[in-house]
């Protein structure tokens, strides 16, 4: 069975504190948040640098990824790049928060979680989107739902007086 593509042999790390390794990595990954997701269509590339500590493995670099996001206001969907920063440890201590597997470091974990916290969670196509109209949902980005302002049975219509000078 052939080995996961984020999940490196790092036994010559480990006899040599301080040695360093260069990684650049490439992987379909399908990871997601409620309204963002990382577009399985294209990989995640990472450049990472690995240096051996003792009892473990210093990893830090860049991951890439194409991101796709859905406006949380009117729903419009769209893509695009998303570069998250990596620096974290992999020991052998079983209290750490990312242990290594033997002589084998899985990155996915750490990995995911820098792209995941690199999203954002409540994406807005942009800072100023209206969203969609609550009585017949039209996107209020193209234009405004002309009628519905002046509904008679609308319980908040004698505020309205109130607002308009």
């Amino acid at each position: 069975m052939p080995r996961p593509p984020l999940r490196l042999i790092v036994s010559d790390l480990l006899r040599e504190p301080g040695y360093r390794r260069a990684v650049d990595l490439e992987a379909p990954v399908d990871w997601a948040l409620e309204l963002s997701r990382v577009d399985p269509q294209t990989p995640l590339r990472a450049h990472l640098v690995l240096e051996g500590t003792s009892g473990g493995i210093v990893v830090r670099g860049r991951a890439t990824v194409t991101a796709r996001h859905t406006c949380r206001r009117c729903l419009t969907e769209w893509t695009e790049p998303l570069a998250a920063e990596i620096l974290e440890v992999l020991a052998s201590d079983t209290e750490a928060e990312y242990r290594l597997h033997g002589d084998e470091a899985d990155l996915e974990p750490p990995l995911r979680d820098a792209v995941l916290l690199a999203m954002p969670l409540r994406p807005l196509c942009r800072p100023d989107c209206r969203g969609l109209c609550a009585v017949c949902g039209a996107d209020l980005n193209t234009g405004s739902c002309p009628g519905h302002d002046e509904a008679p049975g609308s319980p908040f219509a004698s505020l309205r007086d109130l607002l308009e000078p």
